[in-house]
């Protein structure tokens, strides 16, 4: 999880310089038009990384929080499958008698 987070964390580090960069060359620089506009797409790339990014650490949580109910589910399948081996142990035992 702290990796996704660390990731998130960057992605927005990246993205924020991004934009910075291109503010000041718009002010000091308008007539650069070819860096101006691939760096607006670069922009926007990094605009959709983030919102994957988001999309997929939702995901992760999601899928998270299913598998830590579904080994909760197994735990207690377990449980009671020994309680009912034994159960079935002593009834066999008791009809031999």
């Amino acid at each position: 999880m702290i990796e996704i987070i660390s990731a998130k964390v960057g992605l927005e580090n990246v993205y924020l310089k991004t934009e910075l960069s291109l503010e000041e060359i718009k002010k000091k620089h308008p007539e650069r038009t070819d860096l101006i506009e691939s760096m607006e797409k670069a922009l926007k790339d990094l605009a959709e990384a983030k919102y994957m990014l988001h999309r997929l650490d939702l995901k992760n949580m999601s899928l998270s929080s299913e598998l830590y109910r579904n080994n909760r589910m197994l735990l207690e399948m377990m449980t009671e499958i020994k309680e009912l081996k034994e159960i079935n142990k002593k009834l066999i035992d008791n009809a031999k008698m």
